[in-house]
C-alpha cells in the first residue's frame, strides 16, 4: 500500500499522528491539491486527541483566516492549549498576540512571561525579543547587560536579525553614557 493511502487509511481508523499529518499535507499541499478548510478538520481531529502542533495549526488557520474566516475567540483558544503544552510556535505566537493585543488585551506582562517561556524552551526568536525587553525597558527594567546575553544567544542560536539589535543596542548604550555624563 503507497504511504498516502496508509495515512488516510490510519488517520480514518483514529491514529492521531496520522491525522495532523493529512492535515500537513492539504494545508500545504504536499502530494494532494492544496485544501485550507480539509486540513483543518483533520487537524481538528488530532487536536481533538492532545496533538500539539495539530492544535497549534487550528489556532493560527483560526486567527490567520487562510480557511476564509477569522475567529479570534476559538483560535486563541487553541493557541493557549498548545501554548501550555509547551508548543514553542503557539507560545511565541501568544506573546506576540498578547505584545500587539492582536485577538487579546494588549498585555507586556504576558507577552514578556511567554517570550521568557519560549527562551527556555530554547527559542532564538524568543531569546531576541527577551533582549529587546531588556535593551528598551518593555515590562521589565532597562538593563543592557541582560540584553545583550539574550541577544547573543539569539544570534548565536541562529536567529541573525539579533545582530542588528546588538548594534542598535550598542548605539543606545553609548548615547546613555554620554548623555548621563553630560546631564550630571
Amino acid at each position: 500500500m503507497e504511504t498516502s493511502k496508509m495515512i488516510l487509511k490510519g488517520a480514518i481508523d483514529g491514529v492521531t499522528e496520522n491525522q495532523f499529518l493529512l492535515g500537513e499535507k492539504y494545508f500545504y499541499g504536499s502530494g494532494e491539491t492544496r485544501n485550507v478548510a480539509l486540513a483543518e478538520s483533520w487537524y481538528k481531529e488530532a487536536a481533538k486527541r492532545g496533538h500539539a502542533s495539530a492544535t497549534y495549526m487550528v489556532g493560527y488557520i483560526l486567527l490567520s483566516g487562510v480557511a476564509g474566516k477569522i475567529d479570534m475567540r476559538k483560535g486563541t483558544a487553541y493557541l493557549k492549549r498548545a501554548a501550555a503544552k509547551n508548543h514553542v510556535k503557539a507560545v511565541l505566537l501568544l506573546a506576540r498576540n498578547y505584545y500587539y493585543g492582536y485577538g487579546l488585551k494588549r498585555n507586556e506582562k504576558k507577552a514578556f512571561k511567554a517570550w521568557r517561556k519560549a527562551a527556555l524552551l530554547g527559542s532564538p526568536e524568543a531569546e531576541y525579543y527577551l533582549g529587546l525587553c531588556y535593551g528598551k525597558g518593555i515590562y521589565v527594567r532597562q538593563d543592557f547587560i541582560k540584553a545583550k546575553k539574550h541577544l547573543y544567544n539569539a544570534f548565536e542560536n541562529g536567529f541573525d536579525l539579533a545582530e542588528v539589535a546588538i548594534n542598535d543596542l550598542a548605539y543606545e548604550e553609548r548615547r546613555k553614557t554620554v548623555y548621563g555624563a553630560i546631564a550630571s
